[in-house]
């Protein structure tokens, strides 16, 4: 069981900041004009520190929770990938309730879809470290 955690957290924190990084470049880049006239001014590091304060949160606690539930209930690959999207989505809908004025209500298809991407994120990484560094590890201890 703790070997298991432990390879949960890894990927957490590998997935918050790898996601952290795609959306502070994502929503941090702009041209010139647009920075001036539509931003806040954030940088791109600025955006980055606060992804990943939210995605380590969030990665950490929910992530290695609900990916312990459904690796140890379900044995299918694809359902366990179609339960990491439903859940990533719930996610991102309660985190754009949670952070967001409701009345953008158009905007919540982006947080699905965050929540979705990051979920697939962490669910993809999972299973490439279990099937190659993790089984690395294992073989040489």
């Amino acid at each position: 069981m703790s070997h298991s955690l432990f390879q949960r957290i890894t990927i957490s924190v590998i997935s918050a900041i790898i996601l952290s990084w795609f959306l502070s470049f994502y929503f941090g880049y702009g041209s010139m004009e647009e920075e001036i006239s539509e931003t806040s001014g954030y940088s791109t590091k600025t955006l980055f520190l606060m992804f990943i304060g939210y995605s380590l949160v969030i990665y950490g606690i929910l992530g290695v929770i609900i990916s312990w539930f459904i690796d140890t209930k379900i044995q299918k690959q694809l359902n366990q990938a179609v339960l990491y999207c439903v859940s990533g989505a719930i996610i991102g809908g309660i985190v754009y309730f949670l952070t967001s004025a409701v009345t953008y209500m158009n905007r919540l298809l982006i947080f699905l879809l965050i929540g979705t991407f990051a979920a697939l994120l962490y669910f993809i990484l999972l299973k490439i470290f279990n099937l190659v560094v993790f089984k690395m590890m294992k073989s040489s201890s």
